[in-house]
């Protein structure tokens, strides 16, 4: 490289003012002697302007970067505002914990799942009892009065009255769907069946066949929750696929023999909504299940509160006869399943059993021998 090349070099990659005009004065020195003033101005107004330009760009880039600390800065100060002063330690606790359990995982997924806020979306003791409450009133109706007056001052329209079933229903204020509620008695089936096909995701992708995908995205360690995205196909071939990401948590009371289930849709940085499903974004869904007996014997009763807004561009009408006709057919699925998952335990206890006593048989008969 020519000493005029390197010399060009330098000047453009200067960061001291004062060296880049003594460096632009030895160029301009140079081109004097050898062709004349009106090169050696135009080379000077040429790398003026290009250092001008520079200048600009770069004190624009100063403006943008302070522009984003100072935005993240108040971002930071609204967080801390609204939520205290424990929640960026909080952020970062649970950051360093999720980067701890999940090295394999991008960076972007972490911070979304360190963003998500359990005490918000978590299911809490205190809505579980509500929803304990809510449901228990359906449990021993009155023969006589088939529709019921629950403690909100709601009215439920009966629309199937038999001795093991009931289906009502209740507008949904502000819509023109309904929401429905449905009582149901098994004598077949052990409660801890009922409620593990509902729990248990592997299992229902297999007696399930409108799953596309279900998946637990995480759990709170401090009440139980699970979040869940559960994509599905929505039934006749008109419509597009609904997704729904929701909470749910499970309750235990031994000494009532009462299961309660409860889920409601979530927002979550995981799953945002995408162009391949519709996002269902109204849903609630709750179950209370009682024990005949126990809950590993069969015989129960059931409460199933249930609500969604599809998102289908139809008639009201469509959607609530779609809704009633679907709701039957949906619970005859977990009863038979239910069944199928009763049997295999059984099957797999009683190959257990038949194990065991064959294992004592041939201990039994051992120590016979030695002693022979």
């Amino acid at each position: 490289m020519s000493n005029a090349k390197v010399l060009l070099h330098r000047i453009c990659n200067s960061v001291c003012s004062k060296s880049r005009e003594q460096m632009i004065a030895k160029f301009a020195g140079g081109v004097r002697m050898k062709g004349g003033g009106v090169l050696m101005n135009a080379c000077a107004r040429f790398f003026n302007d290009k250092l001008a330009a520079l200048k600009a760009i770069s004190m624009q880039c100063n403006v943008i970067a302070a522009h984003r600390v100072r935005r993240s800065a108040q971002i930071f100060g609204l967080y801390r505002s609204l939520y205290g002063d424990k929640t960026p330690i909080q952020f970062f606790k649970k950051l360093g914990e999720i980067l701890h359990k999940n090295p394999d995982k991008k960076l972007m997924f972490v911070i979304g799942a360190a963003l998500f806020d359990w005490k918000q979306n978590s299911i809490s003791d205190r809505e579980m009892l509500r929803v304990e409450d809510e449901l228990k009133a359906f449990f021993d109706t009155n023969s006589n009065e088939l529709n019921i007056h629950d403690q909100h001052g709601e009215t439920w329209e009966n629309l199937v009255d038999q001795e093991n079933f009931k289906l009502w229903r209740c507008p949904v204020k502000g819509s023109s769907l309904y929401k429905y509620k449905v009582f149901g008695t098994y004598k077949d089936i052990p409660p801890s069946a009922f409620i593990a096909i509902q729990l248990d995701l592997d299992y229902r992708k297999t007696w399930d066949s409108h799953v596309v995908t279900l998946e637990k995205v995480e759990e709170d360690a401090t009440t139980g929750s699970e979040v869940i995205y559960w994509a599905t196909k929505f039934p006749g071939k008109v419509f597009y696929d609904r997704d729904y990401c929701y909470v749910r948590r499970v309750k235990i009371d031994k000494k009532t023999n009462i299961m309660t289930l409860s889920a409601k849709s979530i927002d979550h940085p995981h799953y945002p909504p995408s162009d391949n499903y519709v996002r269902v974004s109204d849903y609630t869904s709750q179950m209370s299940v009682r024990a005949h007996t126990t809950f590993d014997e069969n015989g129960l009763d059931y409460v199933m509160s249930y609500c969604d807004n599809p998102q289908v561009s139809a008639p009201s009408w469509i959607i609530n006869n779609l809704s009633q006709k679907q709701l039957p057919g949906f619970l005859e699925q977990l009863h038979q399943a239910a069944i199928n998952l009763n049997n295999s335990r059984s099957a797999s206890r009683s190959q257990r059993h038949a194990n065991q006593t064959e294992q004592n048989n041939n201990n039994n008969m051992g120590s016979c021998l030695m002693k022979a």
